[in-house]
């Protein structure tokens, strides 16, 4: 029965980040990538703050009566709230991967294609890996790695007619632009791996929605803050945002939070490297869904890389640390 939650849980994860690709691009055609991404975190960690607030408690036994269980439990989660110790540890997680990883992918999404920014951001998988080796002296199981280069090489079967276009046109005066994307979206990957990895240990409250609230929040405000320097407010107006981005941002703040949410429940009862399979399995998800909504065509190769992709999730899942 707990695999089984894990798996749905799983699903709904998938599916959820791979619509994220392509709301992102579409949120950002009107709206600077930084102050999108912090409106979207700031308004997505208060929202799951919020529920956390007013949805009751179950199994309190703290007093006699309904009305004593429900005095005891507000007063409980506030407490929970005003934690500086976890509220410390939820900023340095927010900093790795909401300002760094979800940050620098939307801003360097507006320099790539969502296929070719979805491929770099698919080695998180392999970072997580790596850095867990290094820093906590994981042991690798051989089938967790088999699954991760297995992935790997499916996710690269799918994506590398689009990476090969971008480097095709040299002349394109694109291309450097292009470069700082790549860079951009390479240190997003190791900022999110960083913070995956630093999540599954960290002293947060055990209550997923108050503690992925948390970490949304602080990073949301940072992104906030950083896109006032580097100059994103000085030609934005709010009249110039049009309304299939503002969909978009509505949909990243509601449907989104349910995602991460999904995440950090995975990360803290299971593994980085089961959490982070949304890297393999999202964009999969991303093609189908526009062949869904745009008619895009889904070729033999699209199927083939489908498979082997799968096949690295299931040796991942399956041999990882449930």
């Amino acid at each position: 029965m707990a695999e089984l939650k894990v798996w749905l849980v799983l699903i709904l994860l998938w599916v959820i980040i791979g619509s994220t690709y392509i709301t992102i691009k579409i949120a950002i055609d009107t709206i600077p990538p930084f102050l999108m991404s912090g409106i979207r975190y700031v308004s997505s960690g208060a929202l799951l703050i919020l529920l956390y607030i007013l949805i009751p408690s179950q199994n309190n036994n703290y007093g006699t009566n309904r009305n004593q269980n429900a005095q005891v439990s507000h007063r409980y989660k506030l407490v929970s709230i005003l934690n500086k110790r976890q509220w410390m540890e939820a900023t340095i997680i927010g900093c790795a991967l909401v300002l760094g990883g979800q940050g620098l992918l939307a801003w360097g999404e507006q320099y790539l294609s969502s296929s070719v920014t979805a491929l770099l951001f698919s080695t998180v998988p392999i970072w997580v890996l790596l850095l867990g080796k290094i820093v906590y002296r994981e042991k690798l199981n051989k089938f967790t790695v088999i699954g991760v280069i297995t992935g790997t090489v499916g996710f690269v079967i799918l994506i590398f007619p689009s990476l090969a276009a971008q480097f095709v046109e040299m002349d394109s005066p694109k291309m450097e632009f292009e470069f700082v994307g790549i860079i951009a979206l390479v240190i997003a990957a190791i900022s999110w791996s960083v913070g995956s990895l630093y999540s599954s240990k960290a002293d947060l409250p055990t209550n997923v929605l108050i503690s992925t609230g948390m970490m949304l929040f602080v990073g949301g405000i940072f992104l906030i803050v950083l896109s006032i320097p580097i100059g994103e407010l000085q030609n934005f107006r709010v009249s110039a945002i049009s309304m299939t981005s503002m969909t978009s941002l509505l949909y990243l703040i509601t449907v989104g939070s349910a995602g991460w949410a999904g995440f950090f429940w995975v990360l803290r009862n299971t593994s980085a490297s089961l959490a982070n399979t949304f890297a393999y399995v999202s964009p999969v998800v991303a093609v189908i869904l526009g062949w869904a909504i745009l008619s895009e065509a889904i070729t033999p190769q699209i199927i083939i890389a489908t498979a082997i992709i799968m096949t690295g999730v299931v040796l991942i899942a399956n041999k990882g640390k449930l």
